[in-house]
Parts: C-alpha cells; sequence; structure tokens
C-alpha cells in the first residue's frame, strides 16, 4: 500500500475515475490509483477538493494535515479508522510490565548508543571525553541488566551526564554552558537545546498522531497529565542526532554568539532576529537528505522519525518482532 505526501505549495488533490491526481495548474505531480492508498499526508498549502475527501473517507483512507514546517494540524479521520485497533494493543503493551520494559530499554539502548556515535564522530582525543564515552559503554551494557522502570531512568540519567560530559569538550565555545539545565535554561547552549528538543518533540508527536497511535501512551516515560510520554519515548534516539548536532554546527561555526541571547524572568531566550534564524537552520536541517543507515535509500530527518513510528506501531501490533532504535553510522 502506499501513502501519497503532498507537500508542493498550492498544489491539487483530486479524484479521476480510479485514480487520485495531484496538480499544480495544469502539471500532474503524480497519479495513484485509489487501490493502491492507504493514506494521504498534506503538508501546508496543500488542497484536496470535497468530491475527494467524500470519496477517500468512504473508502477508510485518512488525511492528516501537517503544517509546511511538519507541525501536526489535524486529521480527517474515517468513519471505520484502524485507530481503534492500534490504540487498543497499544494500551495492552503498556500494561504488560514485559513488554513494556523491553520496548523503553530498545528506546535508551538507542539514546546511549547514538550518543556513544556522536562522540567517536568528532574525533576527539581528549581525556574527559574519552572517559566519559567509556562511561557510556558501561552503561549502555548495564541497562540489559535492568529489571524495572525505576533502574532504567537510573540508567538512561547516567548515560546523559557522560553525553553532556562529553559534548561540552566539543564547543570551540561553552558560552557559559557547565551541565545540562532545562528549567530555566542558564546559559545559551542550554537555551538552544532545550528549544531544539521541543521542536523535536512536536515533530515524533505529528507522526504518532498520523499513525494513528495515543502520544500520551507511553512505555519509558510513563503517562501524566498534559505529557505526550510516547513522543518522549520516540525522541530519545534522535537527541544527539538531530539537536545537539544541530547546536554544536551553529556554535563552531560562529553562526550564534552571546549578542544572539537575552536574560528574561524565564531564563536566557533568543533574541527575535536570531530566533528566526535558529528556527530556518532547524527546518532545514529536518528536510536535509542522507543516507538512511539501515535503508537502501536516501532519506529526511522528518522521514526518519516517521519510519521509526510505522516501525513500533508493526511491533506492538506484533507484525515484527523486535523494535530496533534508530541508530546512526559512527
Amino acid at each position: 500500500m502506499a501513502i501519497l505526501y503532498i507537500t508542493q505549495q498550492g498544489a491539487m488533490l483530486h479524484k479521476s475515475g480510479n485514480q487520485v491526481i495531484v496538480k499544480k495548474g495544469r502539471d500532474v505531480l503524480q497519479e495513484i490509483p485509489i487501490v493502491h492508498l492507504d493514506e494521504v499526508v498534506i503538508f501546508g498549502n496543500g488542497h484536496i477538493t470535497t468530491p475527494t475527501i467524500g470519496y477517500l473517507l468512504n473508502k477508510n483512507i485518512p488525511v492528516s494535515f501537517l503544517s509546511s514546517r511538519g507541525k501536526y494540524r489535524g486529521k480527517l479521520q474515517p468513519p471505520y479508522a484502524k485507530d481503534t485497533l492500534i490504540r487498543k494493543q497499544q494500551y495492552a503493551v503498556a500494561e504488560d510490565p514485559q513488554r513494556c520494559l523491553e520496548l523503553a530499554k530498545c528506546f535508551v539502548r538507542g539514546k546511549i548508543t547514538n550518543a556513544i556515535r556522536f562522540s567517536q564522530r568528532q574525533r576527539s582525543q581528549n581525556a574527559e571525553v574519552k572517559s566519559a564515552t567509556r562511561a557510556a559503554r558501561q552503561t549502555l551494557e548495564k541497562l540489559e541488566g535492568a529489571k524495572n522502570l525505576e533502574s532504567l531512568l537510573g540508567y538512561e540519567g547516567t548515560g546523559a551526564v557522560a553525553h553532556y560530559q562529553a559534548f561540552r569538550q566539543f564547543l570551540a565555545r561553552d558560552l557559559g554552558f557547565t551541565t545540562r539545565q532545562f528549567r530555566p535554561p542558564p546559559d545559551p547552549i542550554n537555551a538552544m537545546l532545550s528549544l531544539g528538543y521541543t521542536l523535536l518533540h512536536n515533530h515524533v508527536y505529528t507522526f504518532i498522531n498520523v499513525v494513528g497511535l495515543d502520544p500520551y501512551c507511553g512505555y519509558f516515560h510513563q503517562p501524566k497529565h498534559g505529557h505526550a510520554a510516547l513522543a518522549s519515548d520516540l525522541m530519545e534516539e534522535f537527541r544527539q542526532v538531530i539537536v545537539d548536532g544541530y547546536v554544536l554546527s551553529l556554535v563552531n561555526r560562529n553562526r550564534v554568539g552571546l549578542d544572539d541571547f537575552q536574560q528574561t524572568d524565564k531564563g536566557i531566550r533568543f533574541t527575535k532576529t536570531a530566533l528566526d534564524r535558529f528556527l530556518t537552520g532547524y527546518y532545514g536541517r529536518m528536510q536535509q537528505p542522507f543516507q538512511h543507515p539501515t535503508r537502501n535509500e536516501q532519506t529526511t530527518y522528518l522521514r526518519a522519525i516517521e519510519l521509526q513510528v510505522r516501525h513500533l506501531a508493526r511491533v506492538i501490533m506484533e507484525e515484527e518482532s523486535v523494535y530496533k532504535p534508530f541508530r546512526v553510522r559512527a
């Protein structure tokens, strides 16, 4: 089955016979037989005719609407949606302590593995980096023996401390950064990390909704009011890959400095102009093509996130046996 992505701004989706056609003006951009279509995802200012909406809903084909930058806006849901079956199974897994723990270990394993590979990519001979990387490797070995979520949370915290210890050594200018602090961010590095993680969380939240899972039912992060726990779970393996790498490049290429920040009652924040630059660069990074580490294809970070969410859904539905976190090459 196929997922139709409409990314061209101003494009129109309409039905013609047994096909759906995407056009912009007189140009035909895509044609897909309806029998092969499983889902439609529209980014930004894409359009769909009213008769086509009705037809897709009658064929049990959902239509998701995202902003041009990937923020989830909402979804047209058929009367007989698949979401119910997926979510029922999702909740059942969450009630199974062993399955819940195994998935949680996968998320943490992906996070720490990518932290280690992030450090390896810097090719640093710094003694503190070597010590931090060694500590992260030891933590990675120990977490396999975690008997519950509480002990796993401790290993995740130890791995995070080791990562930020190494991360500080990679900065050409630390801008006051000593360790990770987020409420409120006391320095520009923490401010950028916090903002980047918020943006990343929103992207993961988007694709959880698109796929049909409940973003508030997590496995490692436990449910609490107003917290999309599953989005927090799935973003773990992308933190260093997307956000930390972006922040490091901004600092080390002199694209950000102290003048780009201001002190507020909520901690250090970007100035308006600097914020616009940060967001433009971040969204550009999300759309930047790269070779997927396990698939023989070029993809983007946005697409990689979606692939992981769909992979998790198949594991939850027992269509695949083991969840494999997204791991970059060293």
